[in-house]
C-alpha cells in the first residue's frame, strides 16, 4: 500500500479501532501505518424478523437494563417487534440477515492522534465527532425500525 497500490485485507478483531491495535501489536510502525491506512470497516450480520409471523412486542425491564437502555425515555421511539415463529422460518422468529458495520474513515486528526499513540478513548472521540457509528449504534437503528431484536443485537454486539 506505501508504493500507491490499493489493498484490501480482513484482519480479525471486535471493532474498527482494534484493528489498529492489532496492527501496532505487531510491531508495524505507526507512522508508516497511518501513511497506508485509509480507513477500516468492521461488520457483522445480523438476523431480521420473519416477515410472516413478526409482530409488535414490549420488551420486558431486565432485558432493557441488559441492553444497556435503561428507562422508557432511552427507547422513546422505537418499534419493538419479533417473530413469533412459523413455517417460514422454521420457528425462529428470523428469515435472512442483514449486515450492519462501522466505517472509521482516517483524516489527519486520527492519523495523529495514531502516531502519538494516544489512548483508545482520545481516538475514538476524534472519530465521534466526525460522525463515527459504531456497530452497536447501527444495529440499534435496526431494532428502533423492528426489523431485528434487542436479543438478537446483544447476541452479536458487545453491550456497552
Amino acid at each position: 500500500a506505501l508504493t500507491g497500490h490499493l489493498v484490501f485485507t480482513t484482519v480479525h478483531a471486535n471493532n474498527a479501532f482494534d484493528v489498529i491495535g492489532r496492527f501496532m501489536h505487531m510491531g508495524i510502525d505507526p507512522y508508516n501505518l497511518v501513511a497506508a491506512l485509509n480507513g477500516v470497516v468492521a461488520q457483522r450480520l445480523i438476523r431480521v424478523n420473519c416477515p410472516a409471523c413478526v409482530g409488535d412486542i414490549t420488551p420486558d425491564a431486565a432485558l432493557l437494563d441488559e441492553s444497556g437502555l435503561g428507562g422508557p425515555d432511552a427507547t422513546a421511539g422505537f418499534g419493538f417487534r419479533a417473530g413469533a415463529g412459523c413455517g417460514h422460518c422454521r420457528g425462529t422468529g428470523y428469515r435472512g440477515r442483514k449486515a450492519i458495520a462501522e466505517v472509521l474513515l482516517l483524516n489527519d486528526e486520527l492519523r495523529d492522534l495514531i502516531i502519538a499513540r494516544v489512548p483508545l478513548r482520545q481516538l475514538k472521540d476524534a472519530a465521534r465527532r466526525r460522525g463515527f457509528v459504531n456497530l452497536r449504534e447501527a444495529g440499534l437503528k435496526l431494532v428502533r425500525d423492528g426489523l431485528t431484536t434487542l436479543q438478537e443485537l446483544n447476541r452479536v454486539t458487545f453491550v456497552a
